[in-house]
């Protein structure tokens, strides 16, 4: 009999803290936990997938129920290996991949239906019409996979799969996009995979709703009695460990034989459960921010939405909603994920360093707009020093937001000078000029909020900080098009319509600047005046 133990088996890639890349079944990926640096897979979405099914076997296996459970913990050289092995062993039948009735997150019952081409489990392989942006394969070309590919790509689908209709079981064959990516994906990561895992995990008790939205009847989908049904429906999540595992779609893999073993030559995927959900009440792992009018105002009775990547434009620009509390809780327009609150609590109670700086890794991909083929994999990284975090002061929100501010505004003034150039010259040909700035900000704005951090915990101004930022973007700008006009093949006339153009953008630079100085002028006066 064909099987696939997915807690012993080498499956889910790992870097070690020797900075060595190997494979280790999901009973090690805990065993070993404080000996691995990060999960890495090779795409974005896929390394989000596989630790958010960790975190789902962390919370059944350890809770944990309490914070002094969780402080046990954190102070342990290593986590326990009772309690895994003890919850592993009720549910190993559950881990197997090729398990006749229950196969793992597979729906036994598509055995009705002919499987298709394995290509449909990786996203960069074509299949029908499908454009290969990743690779230059064909749907022609057969694609076999090992399991321990199989078993990693079938994780990323059901959390990243695009919408779009699937091959149905009977007669529905629409389906939604999968849970993930209506958001990006928030981690906090810390120096091991421990310490990770146990930085995102939140206190856990479903007899008592914890987390908030998480009932007495929540469980992962390998927990549930019966495999699922290959009907697709739609349901509210029971709690946090079900949403983490959410079923997005019905799946089972069909195997082959060949020198190297059972291999994965087919897969029937077909609509599964749509979630019924407000995401900004239930998902853990995300950070959320009410849409704002054409005047920057949000929008009162507008939902939250999630906060996204975006190619180019880095998710640093959305620090406030990811690092920072909403002060007004009763007017909130912003929400970052549930466990920098909970950094904050275990800071305050002293069983994480008030001066740690952990890292907020945020991973998602970018759809077309059907959502229905991938286009990119994204994956930013944002520092998060525990004295930010743990900052009530509404000012510093409003620092660091007239930080990022300062970046778009002067962001706009370049699109607006390289749209002056086009219409003057009819040039669509020359380069973006965007690709030569956004990037070149993400780690100076990192180095910014770890000073400003620093600058919080010692009790020194933060407006020294932001003003190096402030020099920082207006002269990277400035230098942006020099080089830019440098590179440019006008002469004579057209050359001094370019110098005007230039002379524009300087203006509108500098004013933003000026504007920027002032605010931070205010914010200094205002610290002042509070801590008289």
């Amino acid at each position: 009999m064909t099987s696939f133990d997915l807690l012993t088996e080498r499956w889910i890639p790992v870097v070690g803290l020797d900075g060595e890349a190997r494979f280790i079944g999901l009973e090690d990926a805990f065993v070993q936990a404080h000996t691995i640096r990060r999960v890495s897979g090779e795409a974005p979405t896929m390394t989000a997938a596989l630790y958010r099914l960790l975190l789902a076997v962390f919370h059944r296996a350890y809770g944990p129920a309490s914070e002094a459970a969780w402080g046990e913990l954190w102070a342990a050289e290593e986590l326990p290996a009772d309690p895994l092995r003890a919850y592993l062993d009720r549910y190993r039948h559950r881990f197997d991949l090729f398990h006749p009735q229950l196969p793992f997150m597979q729906c036994a019952d598509l055995a009705s239906l002919a499987p298709a081409t394995a290509a449909k489990l990786v996203p960069y392989r074509s299949v029908g019409n499908n454009v290969t942006l990743f690779d230059h394969t064909t749907s022609a070309d057969e694609v076999v996979l090992s399991p321990q590919e199989a078993a990693r790509w079938l994780v990323t689908l059901h959390a990243f799969d695009p919408g779009g209709m699937k091959t149905p079981y009977e007669k529905d064959k629409s389906s939604e996009r999968a849970p993930c990516n209506w958001f990006g994906v928030v981690l906090v990561e810390g120096g091991t995979l421990k310490e990770t895992l146990l930085l995102n995990a939140l206190v856990y008790e479903p007899d008592h709703e914890k987390p908030a939205m998480t009932t007495s009847d929540d469980e992962p989908v390998w927990e549930q009695p019966t495999g699922p049904s290959p009907r697709p429906d739609k349901r509210t999540a029971r709690g946090w460990t079900d949403l983490l595992t959410w079923p997005s779609r019905r799946v089972l893999l069909s195997t082959t034989q060949d020198v190297a073993g059972t291999m994965v030559d087919g897969v029937a995927i077909t609509p599964g459960t749509r979630l019924d959900a407000h995401l900004s009440d239930e998902e853990k792992m995300a950070a959320f921010r009410r849409p704002t009018d054409a005047k920057g105002r949000f929008k009162r009775d507008a939902p939250m939405l999630g906060v996204r990547l975006r190619p180019l434009r880095g998710v640093w620009r959305h620090s406030v909603e990811l690092l920072l509390t909403d002060v007004w809780e009763e007017s909130r327009n912003r929400q970052r994920p549930p466990a920098l609150d909970q950094v904050d609590e275990l800071a305050g109670n002293r069983y994480i360093p008030m001066d740690a700086v952990y890292t907020l890794r945020v991973f998602g991909q970018h759809l077309d707009p059907k959502a229905t083929v991938i286009e990119t994999w994204l994956e930013e990284e944002v520092p998060a020093p525990v004295p930010l975090i743990r900052a009530r002061d509404e000012r510093l929100g409003a620092l660091i937001g007239s930080a990022i501010a300062l970046a778009d505004e002067v962001g706009s003034a370049l699109r607006a000078f390289q749209a002056d150039y086009r219409r003057e010259f009819r040039d669509d040909k020359a380069p973006e000029i965007d690709e030569a700035y956004w990037p070149r900000l993400s780690r100076p704005f990192a180095a910014f909020l770890i000073e400003v951090g620093d600058a919080c915990n010692a009790g020194r101004s933060e407006a020294t900080p932001a003003r190096a930022w402030g020099r920082h973007v207006t002269e990277l700008a400035l230098s942006v098009v020099r080089r830019w006009v440098a590179g440019s093949p006008a002469e004579g006339r057209a050359m001094a319509a370019l110098g005007k153009h230039h002379g524009v953008f300087e203006g509108r630079v500098r004013t933003a600047e000026t504007r920027f100085r002032a605010e931070i002028h205010k914010y200094a006066a205002e610290t002042e005046d509070a801590n008289v």
